[in-house]
């Protein structure tokens, strides 16, 4: 063959093989044999094997790197990734739909709706027709990079025709795994003695942050678009229904359970029909999305802080199922605190055995009249934690009282309750082991010190094995510790060493989270970290000065002077330090100017100019407003500049940024 056919079979294989493993794997519609997939495979495999110079990024054979990563970086979302707001109720809807309706002045409109997938928020980068990266949701504004793992799907496109979109874009989907694949996955695992997980999301949102590609590879990860980050630069499309037709005629997955709706009656016709049809779906929904479907009206209908006035997640009830309760065990949690656990019958709920749930606490107990040997109906709040709903009195016999606890079931100290609180405690924390666990747990957590890889069954055969008992141990490991751990290998130390020497430099904020102060959250660890200089300064700092801190009431401030007169508190900061923990500290601005970035700076990465910024004394949000100071406009801006002008908002460009950023010191 001359190298002309070689490269247009070459294509032509590439967009066969995408389209069969769409049909197989999103729509269950194959429409070729196993034996004719493997055959298009194997000739696609031979071709690159022998014309090396042909194999291109997008080919489905280059979806898996071999690679280990070391962890995953931080990506900034260009749009933010709000989140939706939640209607549980018909009066909810209705409320929505009437808000609409009065905006636009029509009492029927269309509406898209689709299935509300329960799997992980992502965000996915096309640049000139090519995959570039993909993001998970983060907080809405920063994510984590998961390219090499979104890229072992193989339902999504690594390459497309552009023809009708914009030369960059970002698509907005759910990455899931199937119920079928779920319980395949977990049997495997618990032939391995390895944990278990609880439901599908969390199975999908674990195997998207493996560092191992293959594994993330193996887990037959899927997932449907259902948006895009920025409606008004797809400006051919008038619709979303036309986009999302256009982007499936692409070979991108979309869901064929969509619907346009013109009326209210019709909304709630779907709405049951989707959930009556929700157990025989396979792959788990947890209620529906309803948006405008004209994006002409979306400026118009415009936005809360957290979420667009154009859309709604519709709910759901959660599914339930009766059972009897066998005995309640008690739990201890970071901070002390005791949860009654009902031991359950085991029972089916929407494809998932439950045989546990939350009894929350003795005053929840006493106001259902819950007892041992009641029939009691269980509810997955949220389709995800089972939640004892009620008794089933008819069948109530042969009961016995559940018993409130004098000492604690870890450590066997006394149990108290604090100030009138509702909750018992145990109040051992340097004796009491789940305590420690959870303590050493929330200190490498994402938001805390980010020590990534080490998950907390490593923590918890650690404390075991007595090789750490409080977070400082942690930076005193070696290598020769993990190996005494079972199970793990040399690669994986490797990493767990390399995860916790990143770990050493850290902000203040994120330093002051990973203390795990009671009710010290990432607000008031960021408000703290402004406030006081170092850390030696916040340890001696006074109960009147905290109470004078934005987002630090007076308990609050008791919490944090508790925490910081306690000499083995003191001893294990001082010890972080000592083994070498650098925190970076903020300059100790007062943020009293608003600034808001749109578009594409060919000079900044948006999180360098963010740094800048606030530097500067700049709070940098994510959207327009009347408080708003300045509008920094680089490339390719959003609506934010039409808006920006509509507020009569001063606007920055690239090439006068250096000035502001100089001039402003």
């Amino acid at each position: 063959m001359t190298k002309k056919i070689i490269n247009k079979r070459y294509e032509e294989l590439i967009t066969i093989i995408d389209k069969h493993n769409l049909l197989y794997h999103t729509y269950d519609s194959p429409e070729i044999t196993d034996y004719e997939y493997d055959e298009l495979y194997l000739e696609l495999k031979n071709l690159e094997k022998n014309n090396s110079s042909i194999i291109k990024e997008y080919s489905p054979t280059q979806r898996v790197g071999s690679s280990l990563l070391e962890s995953f970086e931080k990506r900034n979302h260009e749009y933010p990734m709000l989140s939706l707001s939640n209607a549980a109720s018909q009066d909810e809807f209705n409320e929505f739909h009437k808000k609409i309706s009065i905006k636009i002045k029509k009492n029927n409109f269309e509406l898209f709706a689709e299935p509300k997938f329960d799997g992980l928020a992502v965000n996915i980068c096309f640049e000139n027709g090519r995959f570039r990266y993909a993001t998970t949701r983060g907080d809405g504004f920063i994510g984590e990079d998961v390219t090499h793992n979104v890229k072992t799907i193989k339902t999504l496109p690594l390459k497309i025709n552009t023809s009708r979109l914009p030369d960059k874009f970002d698509l907005r989907g759910e990455i899931f795994i199937d119920k079928n694949d779920f319980m395949l996955i977990n049997k495997k695992l618990s032939q391995d003695n390895e944990k278990e997980y609880s439901n599908p999301r969390n199975l999908a949102a674990g195997s998207i942050r493996q560092l191992d590609p293959l594994i993330a590879s193996s887990r037959n990860l899927k997932l449907f678009i259902h948006g895009v980050s920025d409606y008004a630069s797809f400006f051919e499309f008038k619709t979303h229904s036309d986009l999302m037709a256009h982007l499936s005629n692409l070979g991108f997955p979309v869901n064929k359970h969509s619907k346009i709706i013109t009326n209210l009656e019709d909304c709630y016709d779907y709405f049951f029909q989707m959930s009556n049809i929700r157990d025989s779906i396979p792959y788990e929904i947890d209620g529906l999305v309803y948006r405008v479907n004209d994006f002409s009206k979306y400026n118009s209908l415009g936005f809360t802080s957290k979420s667009p006035k154009w859309a709604i997640a519709y709910k759901f009830k959660s599914l339930e199922a009766m059972t009897r309760i066998k005995s309640v065990t008690y739990q201890v949690g970071r901070t002390g605190a005791i949860t009654p656990v009902a031991e359950l019958d085991p029972v089916n709920i929407g494809g998932v055995s439950v045989s546990r749930a939350t009894l929350h606490n003795f005053s929840e107990i006493r106001i259902k009249d819950i007892n041992i040997n009641d029939y009691v109906y269980v509810k997955r709040a949220g389709d995800v934690i089972p939640d004892i709903d009620r008794v089933e009195l008819k069948r109530r016999k042969n009961i016995k009282r559940i018993v409130v606890p004098k000492i604690c079931p870890s450590c066997s100290s006394e149990l108290k309750r604090e100030n009138n609180q509702v909750a018992l405690k145990c109040i051992n924390s340097k004796k009491c082991r789940p305590q420690i666990e959870g303590s050493i747990i929330h200190f490498i957590s994402r938001k805390g010190m980010n020590i990534i890889g080490i998950g907390n069954q490593i923590i918890k055969e650690l404390i075991e094995k007595k090789l750490i008992k409080r977070t400082a141990d942690i930076y005193r490991l070696r290598e020769d510790d993990f190996n005494k751990l079972d199970r793990v290998g040399p690669k994986s130390i490797k990493n767990y060493m390399s995860a916790i020497d990143k770990s050493k430099n850290v902000s203040f904020n994120k330093f002051i989270y990973s203390l795990g102060i009671k009710e010290v959250g990432e607000t008031s660890s960021k408000s703290l970290s402004i406030e006081f200089k170092t850390i030696n300064e916040l340890v001696r700092c006074s109960l009147d000065k905290l109470i004078d801190i934005n987002d630090v009431g007076p308990i609050v401030a008791k919490n944090i002077v508790h925490y910081m007169n306690d000499i083995d508190n003191k001893q294990n900061i001082g010890d972080l330090l000592k083994y070498g923990v650098e925190i970076s500290y903020s300059k100790n601005i007062k943020y009293n100017k608003y600034a808001v970035i749109t578009g594409i700076f060919e000079n900044y990465s948006r999180e360098r100019l963010k740094n800048n910024l606030e530097s500067i004394g700049y709070n940098v949000t994510n959207s327009i407003s009347k408080k708003t100071n300045i509008l920094i406009c680089g490339e390719k801006p959003g609506n934010k500049l039409s808006k920006a002008k509509d507020f009569k908002i001063k606007i920055v460009y690239e090439k006068e940024l250096s000035k502001l950023l100089s001039e402003s010191r």
